[in-house]
């Protein structure tokens, strides 16, 4: 039986915004597509954030074409502004406008009209760019088929929004890297595959050797030992520490009878010591 819990994560809306939006005559995709946008806004509690169609598409359960339609008259409606425009794999970045005054809903505005090869005004026709948007490698992004998505969903739990595994594979990673380890990687990839709309076969996989989550994450242990075990976080740090042991070396070599006396360093000094003069700290 589902039990949603607030202390599980929540979205906060204002009420005079939801009074607002009831008064409007949204229909059911313009009003899942604003759900949408709040869910991965203010759930995140951010004003703005990148949201490619086909992600809302998948979202909201919709055909892609429908939600293009939509989320056009949205944004002529003054309902969801355009923060910025996209740019290659990245899509552009959405955010609510909250100001009802600036609102149009239910106007005369339209989306904008091409002609299809026919010479017909083709109202799903849109003007902008509807080409997959283009990864690193220069090869086209293609949004996985429903039927794929669902496909690659059986018999796996979604431990994180967009990150699904096996309860085995989740078993195999905590037997290896521990809770702590296994819960900062399924953050690290549910951040990237929200934030560029990605779509992998296997989630598991890219916790495997090799594969640049895993990278991503030995790397950050590595830091994190390095800082623990006296690494230096920048070299002001550095150079402080090095002072000291300068020090520490000086009083004991000047001061003493030549040997080190803290322990902590076996280096020896070869003059003779006894014509110096004595070191004092300063107090």
């Amino acid at each position: 039986m589902a039990s949603p819990q607030t202390q599980n994560g929540y979205t906060s809306i204002a009420n005079e915004i939801l009074e607002q939006i009831a008064r409007r005559r949204f229909n059911g995709v313009q009003r899942s597509i604003i759900d949408v946008i709040w869910r991965y806004t203010y759930g995140f509690r951010r004003k703005e954030h990148q949201l490619a169609n086909g992600f809302i598409a998948e979202a909201i359960d919709a055909d892609l074409k429908g939600v293009k339609v939509e989320l056009t008259r949205l944004i002529e409606w003054n309902v969801i502004t355009v923060t910025k425009e996209g740019a290659g794999s990245r899509p552009r970045t959405l955010s609510f406008n909250k100001n009802y005054d600036q609102w149009i809903v239910g106007g005369k505005s339209e989306p904008k009209k091409i002609k299809n090869s026919g010479g017909i005004e083709d109202s799903s026709a849109l003007e902008e760019d509807d080409s997959p948007p283009i990864n690193k490698e220069g090869d086209a992004k293609v949004m996985a088929p429903k039927g794929k998505l669902e496909k690659s969903r059986i018999g796996k739990q979604e431990y994180a929004e967009s990150v699904w595994l096996k309860p085995e594979e989740h078993e195999k990673l905590l037997s290896e890297f521990g809770q702590e380890g296994v819960t900062w990687m399924i953050d690290v990839l549910s951040s990237y595959k929200l934030s560029v709309d990605k779509f992998y076969a296997s989630d598991y996989a890219v916790f495997k050797r090799g594969g640049w989550l895993r990278q991503k994450y030995e790397k950050y242990i590595s830091i994190s030992e390095m800082n623990k075990n006296g690494g230096y976080k920048n070299r002001s740090q550095q150079a402080h520490d090095d002072l000291d042991d300068l020090k520490n070396l000086y009083l004991n070599e000047v001061n003493g009878d030549g040997n080190n006396h803290n322990g902590s360093d076996s280096r020896i000094v070869s003059e003779d010591q006894k014509g110096l003069p004595e070191f004092r700290q300063y107090r």
